[in-house]
């Protein structure tokens, strides 16, 4: 049996190095992430499809990730709240690339939509509500803007009643 000295990385292994590459760089390159990857660009078309498919994987592959970190989380607003804020900072990075590759600034509603209708007893308005507070929080955290986190989660609660 031949074995292959220089084989690519694994599907996943390739996604987490674009992810690492992505917030160390902060840029997108696809010839730069191959060979930060240790493979070629037909490799990328190849797995991924192209560019495309390798934001989706991006999205899917965070996504499933911060759905199975929610799902250990207290169901409460506030923890709700602070969980959004701190994967907002850990990501933030990853977060503005995608946000500018057209997929918004939450691309991974689909993975989150079933724990988050938990929370908000099914009821989809109470989920938009508290996403759209959140992309205000977000959007003025990256600003540098100072919050007073018990008046937002007051009016979080308070929206939500």
């Amino acid at each position: 049996m031949k074995i292959r000295k220089n084989a690519a990385p694994t599907k996943e292994a390739m996604i987490e190095m674009s992810i690492k590459y992505i917030e160390d760089k902060g840029e997108w390159s696809l010839r730069k992430l191959a060979s930060y990857c240790g493979t070629t660009t037909k490799v990328f078309y190849t797995r991924f499809e192209g560019e495309e498919g390798l934001v989706e994987a991006i999205i899917n592959f965070i996504g499933k990730k911060k759905a199975q970190q929610y799902k250990s989380l207290e169901q409460s607003i506030r923890a709700f709240y602070f969980f959004e804020q701190e994967f907002y900072k850990e990501n933030k990075t990853i977060l503005e690339f995608l946000s500018s590759r057209g997929k918004g600034a939450n691309p991974f509603t689909e993975h989150l939509r079933e724990p988050y209708l938990n929370l908000f007893n099914g009821d989809i308005n109470k989920v938009i509500f508290a996403g759209t507070v959140m992309l205000g929080v977000q959007a003025l955290m990256s600003k540098g803007v100072p919050l007073d986190h018990d008046v937002t989660i007051g009016f979080l609660e308070k929206g939500i009643e």
